[in-house]
């Protein structure tokens, strides 16, 4: 939530009636989006007047639109040596580092803005929004709410409050600010985005789904919204976009382990280490280890210690920013578990898997990547939220997927695995009911060359 773009008509500072021209003539092509000959006069400006607030300014902009966040901070950090107490170029700045997801800095930079101006709606606004991203939502509701007081007309306020208010379990009162928001954005699909999911976890289906079409009528490649759609609908597709993966986990990490282990009681990392401890011994360590998915180290955690050597992967960076305040894994890697496993010349003589497969239906090529992968002897433990029925997997409309264990046992015996252990065990709690699911230990056949105590 940046402030809005003020590209500022006046030539200023820039001296002479050429450059002045030259000015006009940036802005005009910044607002009709031909960015790179923008681009072009503006750094032509600069060569003759290279602190021009105005056009660094301006340039900075432009450069967080490309999302070229580096350069865009070095602009405002230049126009900012000038100009120390510009609460705009200080509220941009801050833009930026909520961008790149340096949230620390981003609330620093909106705190010196509010210094400077106590009143200004949109600093309070995008502090707000921060600080719900660091999980503190008592101070984001405050500060949005403050926003409010000062813009009651304020959308993307309105919209913040409701998403703040969805994290609190606030469901009514979220449907209620996000419609106040929509009301005066309709067109809004963040807006409409939000509001489907607060719908979603109410159980109120038929308006998630009309939400959610709306939104795709806006934006047609929307693939968290088609993700979305297919599961309040009762379809069933083959696994959920990234981009739908990404955004869902680089919101909650700030959250994600106390919201987890504490109201979901999510314990299947240690439960699944016991297992296979009971199948391997106690004292069994691993050369090489992969966590996938490995989120904020709830796994990893577990089983650091049977590790000689322990990799996380994972695809939102927000989740990897906290796995890497712990320093669990010896590697941080970010990408898509398949895409890397397809191509790593590696062998690991242990995967692990816990709550993966919930964001993955159809597991044959994710088993064909870690078969690969697997040297002769190595265990891949994991679990599953359990599919009644007669279907393999099936979407539910939690957006998230179960599969069978016929399903499971199926694609262990294509792909050269046996069975060593598997039982029942509640994956998390949900409306104060156990989901029900499974826990794995599987074994690659051929000799074991896994590491002896």
């Amino acid at each position: 939530m940046m402030a809005k773009k003020d590209y500022d008509g006046e030539g200023g500072s820039a001296g002479t009636t050429d450059l002045q021209t030259l000015f006009m003539e940036a802005v005009q092509l910044h607002q009709h989006n031909q960015l790179a000959q923008a681009e072009e006069k503006y750094l032509l400006i600069l060569e003759a007047l290279p602190g021009n607030t105005k056009v660094l300014g301006n340039l900075g902009i432009l450069y967080k639109d490309q999302q070229r966040y580096q350069e865009a901070e070095d602009c405002y950090r230049r126009a900012l040596e000038r100009d120390p107490e510009d609460p705009l170029l200080l509220l941009n700045l801050g833009a930026v580092n909520e961008a790149k997801g340096d949230l620390d800095m981003a609330v620093s930079c909106f705190r010196r803005t509010l210094k400077l101006q106590p009143a200004n709606a949109k600093a309070l606004n995008n502090l707000g929004k921060v600080l719900c991203l660091q999980g503190l939502l008592a101070e984001a509701e405050a500060s949005v709410k403050q926003a409010l007081q000062l813009e009651p007309h304020y959308p993307l306020a309105l919209n913040n409050l409701g998403v703040i208010y969805s994290k609190q379990g606030k469901n009514e009162a979220a449907i209620d600010c996000l419609k106040k928001s929509l009301a005066l954005l309709p067109a809004d699909v963040n807006t409409l985005y939000n509001l489907a999911g607060v719908y979603g976890n109410t159980e109120k289906n038929a308006q998630a789904a009309q939400c959610l079409r709306q939104v795709l009528e806006l934006d047609p490649d929307h693939a968290a919204a088609q993700h979305m759609l297919a599961a309040c609908s009762g379809a069933t597709t083959e696994t959920a976009p990234p981009q739908y993966i990404e955004n869902t986990f680089d919101l909650y990490a700030a959250s994600f382990d106390s919201h987890l282990e504490g109201k979901l009681q999510y314990a299947v990392p240690t439960a699944l280490r016991t297992v296979l401890q009971e199948t391997v011994g106690s004292k069994r360590r691993f050369a090489r280890a992969i966590d996938l998915g490995c989120g904020t180290g709830l796994s990893g955690r577990s089983f650091r210690d049977m590790a000689d050597n322990l990799i996380g992967i994972d695809l939102s960076a927000n989740m990897l920013a906290k796995a890497k305040e712990k320093n669990i894994y010896d590697r941080l890697i970010r990408q898509d578990i398949t895409a890397f496993l397809q191509d790593c010349p590696e062998q690991f003589d242990l995967f692990i898997a816990t709550d993966v497969f919930v964001y993955v239906g159809r597991l044959e090529r994710i088993f064909t990547a870690i078969s690969r992968c697997a040297a002769p002897g190595a265990f891949f433990v994991f679990s599953i939220e359990r599919a009644e029925g007669e279907d393999d997997y099936r979407l539910r409309s939690s957006c998230r997927y179960a599969q069978s264990p016929v399903y499971i046992s199926r694609l262990a015996h294509r792909h050269d695995f046996s069975i060593e252990a598997s039982c029942d065990h509640g994956i998390r709690k949900e409306k104060q009911q156990w989901i029900s699911g499974n826990l794995f230990v599987l074994k690659k056949n051929g000799p074991d060359n896994t590491a002896a105590p």
